[in-house]
């Protein structure tokens, strides 16, 4: 399993892209960039984008994105996956023909750039030899980290952005994960905003690591607020755990 990081910072400013990773160039887990790292060959090839939530910062590729193909008339389809709560978000506040057009029926109705697919939570599900599930995590607004396990059966878990949860950790354990890629976003210093905003710091992704037995043993980051990144990398150090790291835009992992 190849993972591109297109974005993976916890704000937008110069240098610093919103979270989205492409997975063996054709499936995306979030879409908070896109057209701003890929072009539009790479474009075309994604088929697929499960969205852990509906914040902006995680979607606002999408939108572009779709615009994209049809300006180019590329003829694809793109199918948004996630639960239905997070689809009803998307249909409502931003594909609603007033933020920005319908294009579930762009170009036509019968053939449109977007479609979208519920998925229930808790159940894995297939997408051509692809296996995925999400579970619910703990947020500001419905959340869903993600387990996805290639056709080889490598696997990776990603929990989108959370505050302290434990229904998703008990599944990274079920399911036997090698490699997570785990938000934090705010210095220990700063606890009490990450938790009423739904996010972790350093100290509390210790605590949420300690809640399994066996962690994964690779452990990536996201989600840094750029402002406060040295402080919060310097905090994982702290941590005196060999295993963790936080991603870097552009790199590619090999899992």
């Amino acid at each position: 399993m190849e993972i591109k990081v297109l974005g993976s910072a916890g704000s937008e400013v110069a240098g610093h892209r919103s979270p989205a990773f492409l997975v063996d160039g054709k499936i995306l887990l979030d879409a908070g960039t896109i057209g701003l790292t890929i072009n539009i060959q790479e474009e075309r090839k994604v088929r697929r984008i499960f969205l852990t939530h509906a914040h902006f910062d995680h979607i606002k590729g999408i939108p572009f994105m779709v615009d994209n193909l049809v300006s180019r008339g590329t003829g694809n389809t793109v199918t948004v996956i996630s639960a239905r709560d997070v689809i009803r978000d998307l249909k409502t506040n931003i594909f609603n023909g007033k933020i920005w057009p319908d294009f579930t029926k762009i170009p036509t109705p019968d053939a449109p750039v977007l479609r979208f697919q519920i998925l229930r939570p808790s159940r894995e599900e297939e997408f051509d030899g692809y296996r995925l599930v999400m579970i619910r995590v703990n947020h500001t607004v419905p959340a869903y980290g993600i387990i996805l396990i290639n056709p080889e059966g490598k696997r990776i878990a990603y929990t989108g952005d959370t505050g302290p949860t434990d229904r998703f950790w008990k599944k990274v354990e079920e399911y036997k994960v090698k490699h997570l890629i785990a938000e934090t976003s705010f210095p220990n210093r700063l606890e009490e905003l990450a938790v009423k905003t739904g996010h972790l710091t350093p100290a509390l992704l210790q605590k949420e690591l300690a809640k399994m037995k066996n962690p994964p043993p690779k452990i990536y980051l996201m989600h840094a607020k750029p402002q406060y990144f040295p402080e919060i990398e310097q905090e994982i150090q702290g941590l005196a755990r060999n295993n963790i790291r936080y991603l870097r835009q552009g790199e590619v992992l090999t899992i």
